[in-house]
């Protein structure tokens, strides 16, 4: 669910390193070609973290996926690497299912092949990419976290999102990997919900000096004040609020040394997003958008400096 990044690979005002973050790839290998080039990476001082998508929709995910392993580099699951595992397992289950029954022996392998979602185009293209990794490809995306956490430089990194008010090993696995907004929950239900942390109650919504600018340009949606945070549904729509909004607005409600910046991709539709305390870096390169990257290091005075980078990308004719 949750790993931290290495020690060894994070900033600090002495070593001179970088981290170099980057939204959804999905299968554009030269254009990561280009975005590395465009940074001047350097393997002695840069570490990449991929924010998940690397896979589908491009051309060429088995390349992306062998170029950051061999840089070394981390990444979180993204929804498309779990629909690709999820898709190898459902064929992997419909194999044995076929087999003679005297010969068939008990699997943890779930079978969900013959589900409408399984019929639809989507899976199988995510079949087909699945069938065009490595084993060692696909063992290294079953590995990758959810979360990466750097607390030194106190910043999650996730492919959806995070919910205000849940601590991050108790996020909802779907939520990160899926989530662009959040809902309220029905009023008659909202006070029957149970919060999942209750060291985290008191953060409400509410009027606050930063909401206007927290909620870019939103602050006019009525949310029920009585509402906690961690109470609100995430949603893979564009309902609701901006999950990355309300976060930024909870940071500003809280002690400043439990405020972390969370870097995420997954949301091509509202672009690159900057706020006080999130980065969105999905710019859309596969429908020829652009590759961003969140370049990040701390100053000799030990600031941590972040600055985004990008390069154009061809649009992707499927």
């Amino acid at each position: 669910m949750m790993q931290n990044l290495p020690w060894e690979v994070i900033p600090t005002a002495d070593n001179g390193r970088r981290l170099i973050i980057i939204g959804d790839i999905h299968g554009m290998d030269r254009s990561l070609d280009r975005l590395l080039d465009h940074i001047e990476y350097n393997g002695d001082t840069d570490h990449i973290v991929a924010a998940g998508d690397m896979v589908n929709k491009g051309p060429h995910s088995s390349r992306v996926i062998a170029r950051l392993m061999e840089l070394g580099a981390s990444a979180v699951r993204g929804n498309h690497e779990d629909r690709v595992l999820l898709a190898l397992a459902s064929a992997v289950g419909e194999e044995e299912s076929q087999e003679p029954k005297e010969s068939q022996e008990p699997t943890d392998t779930i079978d969900n092949s013959t589900s409408p979602d399984f019929q639809a185009d989507g899976k199988k293209r995510d079949r087909k990419t699945a069938h065009q990794l490595s084993k060692k490809q696909i063992e290294w995306l079953a590995e990758r976290p959810l979360i990466l956490s750097a607390e030194d430089l106190a910043m999650y990194v996730v492919h959806a999102g995070l919910v205000p008010g849940i601590r991050p090993i108790n996020q909802d696995p779907w939520a990160v990997m899926n989530m662009r907004s959040l809902i309220e929950p029905p009023r008659r239900l909202a006070h029957q919900v149970p919060g999942q942390d209750g060291d985290f109650h008191d953060y409400h919504f509410g009027k606050d000096k930063d909401q206007d600018s927290a909620q870019e340009g939103n602050a006019n949606e009525h949310v029920d004040a009585s509402i906690a945070f961690q109470d609100l549904i995430p949603v893979d729509t564009h309902e609701g609020r901006k999950w990355a909004a309300l976060w930024d607005l909870r940071q500003s409600q809280i002690r400043k040394s439990d405020r972390r910046t969370v870097v995420y991709g997954h949301d091509a539709k509202r672009g690159l997003t900057v706020g006080e305390y999130t980065f969105g870096l999905d710019s859309a390169c596969v429908n020829g958008g652009h590759l961003t990257a969140l370049v990040v290091h701390v100053s000799k005075k030990g600031h941590v400096k972040r600055k985004i980078r990008q390069v154009p990308c061809k649009k992707y004719k499927r």
